[in-house]
């Protein structure tokens, strides 16, 4: 079991790495959405993307070793927490570095979620004034605003009688 507890730790290490890397990624997103550089925004979320499917990648592994542990440990999957997985390594050379990897990970965490829900109020702010934009623009474009030139009362074209009438 010391293998499998190691290797969760080794696979939680690289999440947290890969955490960090979405938050640097998350906090130029937010420039790129501050000066409004689409060009920049479009690369770093094709960079996001390929991280998060790494971490994904790593979360199944994570939760496969979780499995097996607690099949180790004769303890339903579902109810196994890292806490209680800490707790069951009382005194053993892997709880310390577990205890500390998953306080990073949810440090990092945290701090990607709050820098995600800036730039998600930012995007939102800047769609909202696309969308004020817009409509300002089309009410200065609809057809009641749009004059017909006519020369003293009569239709264009000189006649005050439409064509439909000349033709009768």
């Amino acid at each position: 079991m010391a293998g499998m507890i190691t290797r969760l730790i080794d696979v939680m290490n690289q999440q947290v790495d890969r955490h960090t890397e979405l938050y640097g990624l998350s906090v130029e997103e937010k420039d790129a959405i501050v000066q409004n550089d689409i060009e920049t925004l479009q690369k770093l979320v094709n960079l996001k993307n390929m991280v998060i499917s790494q971490n994904n990648r790593l979360e199944k592994e994570r939760m496969s070793l979780v499995n097996d542990i607690a099949e180790v440990l004769a303890v339903e999957n579902k109810d196994l927490s890292l806490g209680e997985l800490i707790e069951i390594l009382d005194g053993k050379p892997e709880q310390e570095p577990l205890r500390e990897v998953g306080t990073r990970l949810r440090e990092v965490v945290f701090q990607l979620k709050e820098v995600n829900d800036i730039n998600k109020s930012l995007l939102e702010s800047s769609i909202e004034f696309v969308e004020y934009s817009l409509n300002a623009l089309r009410s200065t474009l609809e057809p009641e605003h749009v004059e017909i030139p006519t020369t003293k009362g009569k239709r264009p074209g000189g006649d005050s009688t439409g064509s439909f009438n000349k033709m009768q």
